[in-house]
């Protein structure tokens, strides 16, 4: 059945102009350019798919962070409040400034170590036992210390009774942070930039 007129105007559409030779004319497929989107798209499926199988296969670790970071900031927010407890408790006794000064230095102390832990420590590069157990190491910063520092600060009289005991459970907290900071470190994320130029000046140096 041969085409009408307009049935070939309207196929041609469909059509550009390649290289005309005489009175003939080559019409080069607008479809090539569909084609080719078809196969960039079939391309880019088959890479996400890859994608997608790669990530079933490698554990998800994010959850893991954001329980661990969760936990962190639960963990300073409680000695935080121990610490309070523990300036409140100086102020009604309107006892010597100095031991407030011991509590604001610890409030410094205990932001640092934990923003130091939360930014260079990874939980998935650890087994779940050691975890645990650092997690607990950590738990210790809020009792016994944070909590002691508040009960003794709640024991110092006018003369001076319990002052002791109040300045060595201080001690106590920041002899604390001090271990939880190198226990954790020997997990802490490397640095490999630091670490390249780090071998680098030890080359040159020799």
């Amino acid at each position: 059945m041969a085409l009408s007129a307009d049935q070939i105007d309207e196929e041609k559409k469909r059509w550009e102009v390649g290289v005309g030779i005489g009175e003939y004319k080559i019409w080069v497929a607008r479809e090539v350019d569909k084609i080719g989107r078809l196969s960039k798209k079939a391309k880019t499926q088959r890479r996400f798919s890859f994608l997608r199988k790669k990530q079933i296969d490698e554990p998800d670790y994010r959850e893991l962070r954001e329980e661990f970071r969760a936990f962190l900031r639960t963990t300073k927010d409680n000695v935080d409040l121990y610490l309070w407890f523990a300036l409140s408790n100086l102020a009604e006794r309107n006892l010597n400034r100095k031991l407030e000064a011991k509590i604001y230095q610890l409030f410094g102390h205990v932001a640092s170590t934990f923003l130091y832990i939360e930014q260079n420590f990874d939980p998935s590069k650890v087994g779940p036992e050691l975890l645990a157990f650092l997690k607990d190491r950590i738990t210790r910063i809020v009792s016994p210390g944070a909590f002691d520092i508040t009960g003794n600060a709640s024991t110092i009289t006018q003369s001076g009774e319990g002052e002791r005991i109040f300045l060595e459970s201080v001690n106590s907290l920041q002899k604390l942070l001090a271990e939880v900071r190198n226990d954790l470190s020997k997990y802490f994320k490397k640095d490999e930039v630091f670490e390249a130029t780090a071998k680098d000046s030890i080359k040159q140096a020799r």
